[in-house]
This record gives structure tokens, sequence and C-alpha cells, in this order.
């Protein structure tokens, strides 16, 4: 039964990896990673360091900070503001060139197309100063092409650069030159009618829904794709369900990234995103569980928590082994790498450490989740690298505020607790088999 299971879902595991959308998803969401830190810090240093009244305003003029915080608000706008159109993008050039497609540059220019072609014609925007909403034409909002925008992206990304790249291996809709031509003209000929094509599919289709739904398509996927995906991925009790399946996959050599990565990254993104904007303009912050939500309070030292394993190693353990395998992990496992732990202590298929490496992190989840609800520790506000050391992830995540790392400390300690009993059992098991291999 232990095989047939373990057979089973190395086998989903392997497809979801190789499934070409999905792998080029997860790839585009990686490629993004600079963005995304980029506009975190420039959000942190205008909140935090430059703002109006803060920390400086003693030294500087509330003006001359004010100036300053323009650099921030434009890179914001180059980075978090535009990220849904740099999905798209990425994600069609990505798919276009695993497709073995020879100008996948052409099939994210599409892509580019299409996705403006989606956009509403009129689209409500409020002055400085007023309150009232008004209808402008040939304005592109941030709100569609950033957060709100995503799936739209991701779904015009696909759609359009497949559509783009069957149409051009149909050789009667290619323009064939000659004579000594270059190749980029080539290029160019040979994809006119491809691209007029599917463009204006998109176009007509575009028209086609708002005439019968009454509503755009930005508003259609929000509603039936992007709302009820970000309520799941904000969701604690489905949050901690989707983590122990996570953990308990991985607890048997196989990374759930592929699994479960792909599906929930989208959704847990635009939350993120989310709280940044909120952020960045003064308002009430809307999500707890986001993307760095994981790495501040259950993935210290890697998945399972496994920094608190080796602490407690350190604190407990009389194996000389075991203390010099840790000495050996630990620098790693402080920047949250513990493949080391996982495969050499070994975690894998060892029947009592998975038990705890599975558990754990959803038992302090808990705690870090109404921590933040009641208001304890602050909402996390910046999107930072999972690979950010404990203690300073949470400082930074949190727009600076001492108390979550205070709640990381606290967490760690409960994490040694818990994991201490299953090391002593796990040594008592070593023990017992050196035992009986001597007689």
């Amino acid at each position: 039964m232990k095989e047939l299971f373990l057979k089973k879902t190395l086998a989903m595991a392997q497809w979801m990896a190789s499934q070409i959308h999905l792998r080029t998803m997860r790839d585009a969401f990686i490629m993004l990673i600079p963005f995304l830190v980029l506009a975190g810090m420039m959000i942190l240093v205008n909140n935090v360091i430059i703002n109006p009244g803060g920390i400086l305003s003693g030294f500087i003029s509330d003006t001359t900070l004010a100036s300053w915080q323009g650099v921030g608000n434009k890179v914001v706008n180059g980075t978090m503001n535009i990220l849904g159109m740099l999905i798209g993008i990425i994600f069609s050039y990505n798919l276009a060139r695993n497709r073995q497609f020879a100008n996948p540059l052409m099939a994210a220019l599409v892509t580019v197309s299409c996705l403006f072609v989606l956009m509403p014609v009129l689209n409500g925007f409020t002055p400085e100063g007023a309150e009232a909403e008004v209808l402008i034409k040939g304005a592109a909002p941030y709100a569609l092409l950033g957060t709100s925008g995503t799936f739209v992206s991701l779904l015009c990304g696909g759609m359009a650069t497949e559509v783009f790249i069957r149409i051009c291996k149909n050789k009667h809709l290619q323009i064939r030159l000659e004579g000594n031509v270059p190749p980029a003209v080539i290029q160019s000929f040979n994809t006119l009618f491809a691209v007029m094509i599917t463009v204006l599919m998109f176009a007509i289709s575009s028209c086609l829904i708002v005439s019968f739904c009454g509503m755009e398509l930005h508003e259609i996927i929000n509603k039936v794709i992007q709302a009820p995906l970000l309520g799941l991925a904000t969701n604690l009790p489905a949050y901690i369900l989707i983590d122990i399946i996570n953990n308990f996959v991985f607890s048997m050599g196989i990374n759930p990234g592929g699994i479960t990565g792909a599906i929930m990254e989208a959704p847990i993104m635009v939350a993120t995103q989310q709280n940044m904007d909120a952020w960045a303009a003064g308002k009430d912050i809307p999500n707890i569980i986001v993307r760095p939500f994981c790495d501040l309070y259950g993935r210290m030292g890697g998945t399972g928590m496994t920094l608190c394993l080796v602490i407690a190693v350190f604190l407990r353990s009389k194996r000389q082994e075991l203390r010099s395998f840790s000495r050996t992990v630990i620098p790693t496992t402080l920047f949250n790498i513990n493949e080391p732990v996982i495969f050499g202590f070994p975690i894998i298929f060892n029947p009592i450490l998975m038990i705890p490496f599975t558990f754990i992190p959803s038992i302090l989840y808990v705690i870090a989740y109404y921590a933040t609800a009641l208001g304890w520790v602050s909402k996390i506000v910046v999107y930072i690298p999972w690979s950010v050391p404990p203690l300073i992830s949470g400082y930074l995540a949190s727009g600076g505020d001492y108390r979550n790392v205070i709640l990381q400390l606290i967490l760690l300690v409960l994490g040694v607790l818990l994991y201490m009993p299953f090391l002593m059992l796990y040594e008592k098991m070593l023990t017992m088999q050196e035992t009986t291999a001597s007689k």
C-alpha cells in the first residue's frame, strides 16, 4: 500500500513537473522575483526610512523627503504595478521557447498586443483631490496591468502564444520572399498573417464577451477564478491542509513544488501584491497569509522548520555523528536551504522525524495567524526572498516591526521543544539498532 501510494504520488509529481504550461508558469514567477524584491525594498524605504514625519524628518525637511519618495514611486510603477503584464510577457516567451518555436520574442509581442486588446476601452479614474470617478478613453490603469490583471495575463499569454504558433505553422499563411533578404525581414513577413489573425481573434472575442456577458474579461476572470483562488490561498484551514500535504510529500523525497506550487503561486502572489499596494497607499492591509508568510513562520531553516531540529541537536543530542552533521549543515540551514538535512539526517522515510517535519509548521502557522489577526504583530507588507535568514526576515517583511521578530523567536523556541521528544526517540531507536547489530 505504501509503495503504491508513493508510486502514484511520484507519477503525479512527474506529470505536473513536466506539464508544459504549469512548468512555464512556475519558471515565469521565479524570473519575476528580482522585480518583486526591488519593489519591496523601495516600498520599505519610502514608508519607513524617508517617510515625511518619520525617523529622518528631524534631520531633513518633509518636502525634501517627499521629493525623494518620487524615486521609489517610479520604481514601483515600473515593477509591481505592471507585474501582470510582465508575467504575461515572460510566460508567453518561455512557452514559445519550450514549444521550440523559432521566434519566441514575436510570440511575446503578440501577447502584449492581445493584453491591450482585452483592456476595456473606457476605464474609471479618480482625479487627484476628487471623490467621484471619471471614465476616460485611451488610458490603461495600473490596476489591470498589475495585481488585478495577473490571471488575465496568464490566460492571454497561454492562449495567444498557442494560437499564434499554430497559425505560424500553416505554410499557406506564410509570405515567402525571394532574393538576398535579411533573416529578420523574412521572420517578420512569415508571421505577418499569424499576428493579424491572432490579434483580430482576441479583439472579436473580447467584444463578444462584453455583448453576451455585459462584463469585460478582467471582471469575469476576477469573479470566477481569481477571487475564489485567492480566498483558498489565504484561507487558514486550506493553507494548512496544503502545507501538510507538501511537507508529507517532501518527507518521502519528492519536492512538492511541481505539485501545488504552480497552482497556488499565482493567487498567493496576488495577495502579496495587494498588501504591498495597500501599505504603499496608507490603506488597511487586507491579507494575513501572503507569499512570505510560510517562510517567516513555518519554514525557518527550510521546509519542516528543520532549523529547530538542528538547534535541538546542539541542545540535547549526545550522539557525536548528529552533532557533527549539524555543525556542517547549520550555515546553509540559516539561509533556509535544508536539502542536506532532509536527505542527510535523514528525514525522508524516517518514521519518527517525518511526524514533526509534517505537522510542526502547521501548529506554528496557526499561532502566527491568530497573533497577526489579534494585532499583536504586523501583517506582512514587503516581499522578501525565501533565503533571508530568520529574525532578519521578520523585521524586513513587516516593514520594520520588532514584534514580528519576537514572534519568530517564540516560534523557533516552540519548534525546538516540539522536535526534542522525537529527536530523543530517534536516538533511542539508533541505539537499539546498534545494540541489536552488535549481538
